[in-house]
């Protein structure tokens, strides 16, 4: 189908030129896209989206391509973008154009380069590049598709919605570059030089000539910074040298870090010229000595600390071993030097330190070198030596004492004091040994620091700390006693056999002074003894334990003391024996009331015992329970039984008899497990006794004396009783093969048809195991199943239905009857272990079920859901003529003409849901969406949809979804409609509307002929705050006054009518615009000159009637010359007039006041006035109309003129009256503007 479109200026042109002409002329202010179908034309003015989507939205058509490319700097002039042209040209302005040269769409490319044209309609197309928008400092390279004189691309097509690329320009940066060092200019040439390292982290700032920054870099690990893409020009570099850094050097660099002016041209990189030089500020050191004052040898592993001034530490170093230290790599600044004086050493003298080894300040400037620094130690001499020579009882012993050095060099001697203690003083640091001569007389006994020749071992000296732990002791050449105290049973005086010693005596050795020597104890045999007695005159006294006398004897008196007796040097008495008779009644006897004790757990008692003879001294008796656990018994014979159990109690003098007797217990519990049985056996058998680890065998058929299925077991104590079972904890170590119950007396295990061994364990209350046996249970052989019985093979469901399934394993005497059920898609159907089910979602499936013992057989039921809510169709209903209803599929298409009418006669598609049982589904479940809403409106109808159409074509994808939000149907729906049938005409059932404020109403139109294809208006007040009007023109009377309402065709053929609006109440502004009056020049009227005829012309304006009036009786023309806004010229020839008249709608009865201002244009007369019910006719004379006007003729004063009057008719004409040079041979002209109408009664 051939269709011809054309589009014509407001003077007639078409716009519509030749495909070349469209593309030389860029004519793209009109653009459109012809929608197939409804042949007409669509004006779409295109939007520009931001550079960063570089997407054009376009009026979607049949298809969806696209268009798309970047333009990038094409480096290697490849005309390709390789994977590292990675730069792309923003700002440049792309151009879409059809083949008919109308402009598509306008993109610009992104940051990346990129722009695209998306859902682009099949067609032929070409691009245009807009090449003033090309950026200045970019070089136009390589052209792929594109001219590169014009920005004009070849032709291309899009089809089926394909991509097209190929189209871009490619292009060169006219940049310019920096690349240079920042470093460590070591030997201060200005080169930077093999070796010389560069210096990282250094902020290079980049200035235009206008002291604008540009740009910052950061010089990397090897000192490089660069500027890239500068535009050519005159730029400044800054350095912001680092604070251990200096200048050093640099050909434009100066030393506070800024270059003078350089220039970068296009394309030009300046390698190395922008080096800067810098030395490093740390290349100071401080350098000394310590010594030791003594020797003039450096002293080693000193401490030497660096400090600031605010007394930080900067570091710490060891002396070497000549005394030397140093610090190096110093940046500049004030420090001081510590060194730590060692406790042991004093200061003596120094060069630069003080006597608490500060140094005094020391100022670096980042390169020079403090040395010469140096302090003096010696070693303190503030060590004591000391210790002591004595006797073993603690007498000193006088002696000389002399300290020499470890070379055997003498040093000094002391004499001991009186107590023996010695000391040297003032020692120095060094190695020492003491030497003391033993006496005669005496021999070394022991030592601490001493060898037995009386030299101590090597003391070691460090000046400051005292060695006092020195002691030698010597011990005389002595005598001894040794003899012993006995209990003389016999009282003669004499230890004899049978006879022993008495342990604890008291034994004290008197000088014959009277003073003790030394006291002693008597041990178990009663021996006492002196070992150490100077030789001298002595006595002894005996004090006897308790429960003894002395008894004299040939040593010892009654009182226990013996006569003078002489001790000589290594001698050793033993004829000092001591007698004593004992006063203490040891017993002889021990009887008990019982040797028997036969209890139970938690009884008590008491044991009887008595000591014979009756006045022993000591009858206390020791109680001990062999073992404690099953009883105890306190000091005084009670005892408590724990456990059962047997022991015995030992029962024991204390007095030294040693008597012993021997107590049997007994201990029984009553809750204790004596024996465990297995009762109430099948056949009424005997009781059997269970002992640990034995076994019950039994076949799962076993029924015991009761017939029941089960075994039965019961606890007995040691009197045979029956035990209570709730005291006892049964655990199996096969749970699944019985089942255990409790029945107060007895434990049940019950057993299946099921065969295995559990261990069954037996606690009692306490956790104590009481025992532990096995019962084992038999059967026949396994009986495989060999087949499943089913009674259904299918299930048909809705969603969420639940059921069962009956299954039965044949054989009926199958050992392993359980089965399995697994469905194909649990999503669908999910099922548990004992076959029950649930409905999940319409679909179909299977289960399958299945044997578990090891048969592996299977059947299968097949599985189908369906869901009352889902959709299985879609039908188009109703349909004209009441064809069959249509199935709708995913991506059909529906197509009808616009004025297609369904079953039911109305302008509407109707569509219906169905489930799989054919039920039509409740639509308000289901949510519609379409692609162009403009050309359908959709209305739910319970259990329809309706997609009501106008008489506008076009194409909508229609999308539906269920509630879930999952999409169940998606199809177009094409209103096709015949060729564009323009409107020639429109009625309107009034040309006036006069209203008061508040009324309603319709304005009523008709669009000619009646099958225009779009008849639709559009309704346009002049004057909102008057009246209003909707897009149905329904109208609303906002506040009084006059204005006027345009109602226009909106189908391109641009017919428009005109309705006068008067609403009455307030001001009314008469505000003529004098359309079409024409310009100075134009003839309103030629008549012959002389002649009387009257003549009349009328021209209807857009407000009220316009008359315009000339009467040719002296000369040629007069001229009106519109202003617009109420305001117009008039101008007559010499001795001619003219008039306007302007017939407006009044209420008869209101006042109203008529206003204008009148002023001159040169030589220019007029009059005004109001004529209500009646205006000047053709054929009247002015003559006889200037007999009428108020006042005569007036000469213009450019002030308001107010003319007030009652109206008597509902018209009202105003007239406007120029003569010009009235009696003058000349022409005249007077202005009449701000002409109002106040119809002052409405205002009140």
């Amino acid at each position: 189908m051939d269709v011809s479109i054309s589009i014509l200026d407001n003077e007639g042109m078409n716009l519509f030129m030749s495909k070349k002409a469209m593309k030389k002329w860029r004519i793209g202010a009109v653009t459109g896209v012809l929608i197939l179908g409804s042949l007409t034309p669509m004006i779409q003015p295109y939007t520009t989206v931001s550079a960063a989507e570089n997407t054009i939205k376009q009026l979607q058509a049949s298809g969806e391509g696209s268009v798309s490319d970047v333009m990038f700097e094409d480096l290697n002039g490849n005309a390709v973008q390789d994977s590292n042209e990675t730069t792309g040209v923003a700002g440049i302005k792309v151009e879409l154009y059809n083949d008919q040269g109308a402009l598509i769409g306008t993109a610009t490319t992104g940051t990346d380069g990129r722009y695209t044209f998306s859902n682009i309609p099949d067609g032929t197309y070409y691009l245009h590049v807009d090449m003033s928008t090309i950026p200045a400092d970019e070089k136009l390279y390589t052209t792929q598709g594109i001219n590169g004189s014009d920005g004009d691309s070849s032709y291309f097509t899009i089809s089926g919605g394909n991509t097209v690329t190929g189209y871009h320009f490619g292009f060169y940066p006219e940049k310019g570059a920096i690349q240079s060092f920042v470093y460590n200019d070591a030997n201060g040439n200005g080169q930077k030089d093999s070796g010389e390292a560069g210096i990282s982290g250094v902020h290079v700032t980049l200035y235009n000539a206008a002291g604008t920054k540009v740009a910052d870099a950061m010089t990397d690990s090897s000192g490089a910074y660069s500027f890239n893409a500068i535009k050519p020009g005159k730029y400044y570099a800054k350095a912001d040298i680092p604070a251990n850094y200096k200048y050093q050097s640099g050909a434009y660099f100066g030393n506070d870090g800024a270059t003078n002016y350089f220039t970068v041209a296009s394309e030009q990189t300046l390698r190395n010229e922008l080096n800067l030089g810098l030395a490093s500020l740390n290349n100071s050191a401080i350098s000394g000595l310590v010594t030791d004052a003594a020797t003039s040898t450096g002293l080693a592993n000193i401490r030497v600390e660096l400090h600031d001034v605010q007394g930080n530490l900067v570091t710490s170093v060891q002396t070497d071993s000549s005394g030397h230290y140093g610090f190096e790599g110093l940046q500049a600044g004030n420090y001081y030097t510590k060194v730590v004086i060692p406790s042991n050493y004093d200061f003596v003298s120094s060069n630069g330190y003080g006597s608490d080894g500060n140094s005094n300040y020391i100022s670096l400037n980042g390169s020079n070198t403090a040395s010469n620094y140096a302090i003096s130690l010696r070693k303190q001499a503030n060590t004591t030596i000391s210790g002591v020579i004595n006797t073993p009882s603690g007498q000193g012993v006088s002696e000389n004492v002399s300290l020499y050095s470890v070379d055997g060099t003498f040093v000094k001697t002391v004499a001991t004091s009186t107590q023996g203690n010695f000391s040297f003083t003032g020692i120095a640091a060094g190695n020492y040994y003491v030497k003391a001569t033993i006496p005669e007389g005496y021999i070394f006994d022991s030592s601490q620091g001493f060898g037995s020749d009386g030299n101590s071992y090597y003391l070691q000296a460090d000046g400051t700390t005292n060695i006092s732990n020195l002691r030698l002791t010597l011990a005389q050449k002595t005598g001894q006693i040794r003899s012993t105290v006995f209990n003389d049973l016999n009282k003669n005086g004499t230890q004899e056999v049978g006879e022993s010693g008495v342990a604890g005596a008291s034994v004290t050795l008197f000088s014959n002074t009277g003073a003790v020597v030394e006291t002693t104890t008597t041990d178990a045999n009663g021996l006492y003894k002196f070992e150490t007695i100077t030789p001298g005159t002595y006595y002894v006294r005996v004090t006897p334990p308790t429960g003894y006398n002395n008894l004299a004897n040939t040593a010892f008196g009654s009182d226990g003391v013996s006569g003078y007796i002489s001790i000589v040097a290594q001698q050793t008495r033993t004829d000092m024996n001591a007698a004593l008779v004992s006063t203490t009644v040891v017993a002889k006897d021990l009887t008990l009331n019982t040797t028997n004790i036969n209890t139970t757990v938690n009884a008590t008692g008491k044991i009887d015992a008595m000591v014979q003879p009756a006045d022993t001294t000591n009858k206390t008796l020791s109680y001990t329970p062999a073992d404690a656990s099953i009883i105890t018994v306190d000091a005084n014979g009670n005892w408590t039984a724990h456990k059962a159990g047997t022991t015995t109690i030992a029962v024991k003098t204390t007095d030294g008899s040693n008597i012993t007797k021997t107590v049997n217990v007994t201990v029984t519990d009553p809750n204790a497990v004596a024996s465990m049985k297995w009762i109430y056996q099948n056949g009424w058998a005997p009781d059997t006794n269970i002992a640990n680890g034995d076994n019950i065998t039994v076949s799962n058929t076993y029924k015991d004396g009761y017939g029941n299925n089960q075994i039965d077991v019961a606890m007995y104590n040691s009197a045979g009783t029956q035990l209570d079972q709730e005291q006892f904890t049964y655990t199996l170590s096969n749970p699944s093969l019985l089942s255990v119950r409790k029945a107060t007396w007895l434990t049940v295990f019950e057993h299946t048809e099921q065969t295995g061994s559990t261990l069954v364990t037996v606690k009692d209350a306490k956790g104590n195991t009481v025992r532990t046996f096995t019962i084992n249970i038999t059967g026949p052989a396994t009986i495989p199943a060999t087949g499943i019985d089913l009674t259904t093979s299918n299930i048909t469901a809705n969603v969420n239905d639940t059921g069962k399934i009956n299954a039965t394993v044949a054989p009926s005497n199958a050992t392993n009857k359980t089965l399995s059920y697994t469905p194909a898609d649990s999503s669908i159907i999910t099922v548990d272990a004992n076959g029950n089910w649930t409905a999940k979602k319409a679909g179909t499936t299977t289960i399958t079920v299945k044997t578990t013992d090891g048969s592996n057989i299977s059947k299968t039921i097949n599985v189908t859901v369906v869901d009352p809510n889902a959709v299985a169709s879609m039908k188009w209903i109703y349909q004209n003529g009441w064809a069959p209803d249509t199935n709708i599929a995913n991506g059909d298409n529906i197509t009808v003409s616009n004025t297609y009418k369904d079953g039911y006669g109305n302008n509407q598609i109707d569509v219906a849901m169905y489930n799989s049982a054919g039920t039509q589904l409740d639509q308000e479940q289901f949510t519609y969406t379409l692609s162009n809403p403009s050309l359908l409106s959709v209305r739910k109808a319970t259990w329809l949809t309706v997609f009501e159409h106008s008489d506008q074509a076009g194409s909508t994808l229609v999308t539906v979804k269920d509630a879930k939000g999952t999409t169940v149907r998606t199809f177009t729906i094409n209103i096709t409609g015949p060729i564009n049938i323009l409107a020639t005409d429109f009625t309107l059932a009034t040309s006036n509307i006069t209203a008061n404020v508040n009324d309603t109403g319709k304005i009523d139109a008709t669009v000619l002929p009646t099958n225009t294809t779009n008849k639709k208006l559009t309704y346009t007040s002049n004057d909102t705050s008057i009246i209003t009007v909707d897009a149905n023109g329904n109208w609303v009377a906002k506040k009084g006054g006059a204005t006027t309402i345009t109602v226009t065709t909106t189908d391109g053929s641009n017919i428009s009518k005109t309705i006068t609006v008067r609403v009455n109440g307030e001001n009314m502004i008469v505000n003529p615009t004098f359309n079409g009056l024409g310009q100075w020049g134009e003839t309103a009227y030629i008549g012959a000159i002389g002649t009387q005829a009257d003549n009349l012309y009328n021209y209807s304006g857009a407000v009220g009637t316009w008359t315009t009036v000339s009467k040719g009786v002296l000369g040629p023309q007069m001229d009106i010359k519109p202003n617009g806004n109420g305001s117009v010229d008039m101008k007559s020839g010499a001795s001619h007039a003219g008039l306007l008249a302007q017939t407006v709608a009044t209420i008869p009865g209101h006042q109203y006041s008529f206003k204008y201002v009148a002023t001159d244009g040169g030589h220019g007369y007029y009059n005004a006035t109001v004529i209500s019910g009646s205006q000047i006719s053709t054929g009247q004379t002015l003559a006889a109309d200037r007999g009428t006007l108020t006042d005569g003729w007036k000469k213009p004063t450019g002030t308001l003129t107010t003319l007030n009057f009652t109206a008597t008719t509902t018209s009202t004409t105003l007239y406007f009256v120029e003569l010009g040079g009235y009696g003058l041979l000349t022409s005249g002209i007077v202005n009449f503007s701000n002409i109002s109408l106040v119809d002052v009664t409405g205002l009140n």
